[in-house]
């Protein structure tokens, strides 16, 4: 498969982007304008008898950024019209009598948003970026909505699809109460010292139910998933994968799924009760990996990335701010600047001599 499917959001039609980029920077402006205003008319109002603020200033806000969201939508960037998304509920988060919008907030937003502009003009130029790349950003919005999830996974853009992996030569084992018990005191061992041998320990076990699962001829998804787990640990006994907040959580999942499915069982339920997000955020952190060196071998990870097809995914420092760390406005006032003192040189290495004072200026 091609590695850019799944890292990087394709568009067909590059003079779409461009128009989308330009119609977009311009709805940004406005929204940001009416969001400053809500702002300044709010504090205004609070050394006032004046009962509120006029709330079509907001309106106007919403609507420029929807009106974002949409097109971007239309030209198959889910992953930056997710983002803008977050932007637009965050408005209608912090705009309610308990959680006011503050100049802080507008910064997050418009932060958000150069970030944004930054990822699409770079697309533009021909120099593509992972939408993971957008994550500060989106984690910063985010947070700013209220949103129950968070995740890095969210933004990238992977078409899932369930495919089967081939079992490892483990002995096949079940969730029984003695596997749970191992399972979580190792989960447990892997928290407080994340990665080394807990981690290595938990691969092996997960990579064991999953032969189980195959064994007894159960729902094949459930055996992926657990490959997945094995996978995903084998990358973190390896030091492949840096351990974070994202990671420890997946583990607490794991091993929760893990408990619903064996309650199921026990009540007799009939299929497993696998859940997709949890494998697509497995699969995320899987291509995430690094490579092996040639003294390390992480079969269980390479046989995931071969099945799904992210064996030559590029890894992104989702927790590093790499796009919109400058005003777009402040860019583009740089390079007409730029321009007229080449210009001004240019005429002035011509004998003209009358534009050397604005040379210096310059």
């Amino acid at each position: 498969m091609d590695r850019k499917q799944h890292e990087i959001e394709n568009v067909d039609d590059l003079s779409a982007l461009a128009w989308v980029h330009d119609e977009l920077r311009r709805s940004i402006e406005t929204a940001h304008k009416a969001l400053r205003r809500f702002v300044r008319e709010s504090e205004a109002v609070t050394l006032s008898d004046i009962d509120a603020v006029d709330p079509t200033i907001l309106r106007t806000a919403r609507s420029n950024l929807h009106q974002g969201v949409g097109a971007l939508e239309l030209v198959g960037l889910s992953a930056a019209a997710q983002l803008l998304r977050s932007c637009e509920n965050a408005v209608i988060k912090l705009t309610t009598r308990s959680n006011r919008l503050t100049p802080a907030a507008c910064d997050t937003i418009e932060r958000s948003s150069f970030g944004l502009l930054d990822y699409l003009a770079r697309m533009l130029a021909g120099k593509p970026v992972s939408p993971v790349a957008l994550f500060p950003q989106y984690h910063a919005v985010q947070e700013l909505a209220g949103a129950d999830r968070i995740h890095p996974a969210d933004l990238w853009p992977h078409d899932w699809r369930w495919r089967d992996v081939a079992p490892t030569d483990l002995p096949a084992r079940r969730a029984d109460e003695a596997m749970q018990t191992l399972i979580e005191t190792s989960t447990l061992d892997m928290m407080r010292l994340p990665g080394g041998a807990a981690a290595s320990q938990l691969s092996d076990y997960y990579s064991a139910l999953a032969n189980g699962v195959i064994a007894d001829g159960l729902d094949r998804r459930l055996a992926s998933l657990w490959q997945l787990g094995s996978g995903f640990f084998e990358a973190l006994g390896h030091g492949l994968l840096a351990p974070d907040v994202y990671t420890k959580r997946i583990a607490s999942r794991l091993m929760a799924q893990m408990r619903v499915n064996e309650r199921r069982r026990a009540e007799g339920a009939q299929g497993a009760d696998v859940s997709e997000r949890l494998a697509q955020d497995l699969l995320f952190f899987c291509a995430q990996a690094g490579q092996p060196g040639t003294d390390r071998h992480a079969q269980r990870l390479a046989a995931v990335r071969q099945a799904w097809g992210v064996t030559n995914a590029i890894q992104v420092d989702y927790t590093a701010t790499q796009l919109g760390r400058y005003d777009p406005a402040w860019i583009a006032q740089a390079k007409k600047r730029v321009a007229a003192s080449k210009e001004s040189w240019s005429a002035t290495a011509a004998d003209e001599k009358h534009r050397l004072p604005n040379l210096v200026e310059q």
